[in-house]
C-alpha cells in the first residue's frame, strides 16, 4: 500500500510541475489569437490604427506609435516577438492608444460596425471555454 501511495505522489509531482508550461503555453496561444483578430478586425485608412496594437508584458502600452501598418502582419510579429519568452504567470496587455480607438470601437467605422475588441473578447470566450474549464 506504501509504495502505491509514493509513486502516487511521484505522479502528482510531475505532472504539477508541468502546469507553469502549460498555462503559458495556453496564455500565448489566446494573445495571440486576440492580437490577430483584434488587427484584422481593425478598420483600415491610413493604417496607423492597427499599427498602434501593442502587446506588452506586466505593464500596458503608454502612448501612440508612429507605424502605419495597413496588412497588420508587422503588428502581429511584433506582438509575438513580445510574448516569445513569456515569464509564467505574467500579465499580458494589448493596447492601443490611438485618440480615436474608442470611436472605432463603437463602431464609427462601416469597416467594423460592431467594433472590435468586444466581439473579440465574446469570440475567445466561446473558443477557449472548454480549455479553462
Amino acid at each position: 500500500m506504501g509504495n502505491n501511495l509514493q509513486e502516487f505522489n511521484k505522479e502528482i509531482q510531475a505532472f504539477s510541475e508541468t502546469i507553469p508550461g502549460k498555462v503559458s503555453l495556453l496564455q500565448k496561444k489566446i494573445v495571440l489569437e486576440a492580437l490577430k483578430r483584434l488587427v484584422e478586425k481593425t478598420p483600415v485608412d491610413t493604417g496607423r490604427a492597427r499599427g498602434n496594437w501593442q502587446t506588452t508584458i506586466d505593464l500596458a502600452a503608454a502612448g501612440q506609435l508612429e507605424t502605419l501598418d495597413k496588412d497588420g502582419m508587422a503588428t502581429v510579429a511584433k506582438g509575438i516577438a513580445a510574448i516569445t519568452g513569456l515569464p509564467d504567470y505574467s500579465i499580458v496587455w494589448i493596447s492601443n492608444n490611438v485618440d480615436y480607438i474608442e470611436f472605432l470601437e463603437d463602431g464609427s467605422s462601416q469597416q467594423a460596425p460592431t467594433g472590435m475588441l468586444a466581439l473579440t473578447v465574446e469570440e475567445l470566450r466561446s473558443m477557449f471555454e472548454g480549455a479553462i474549464e
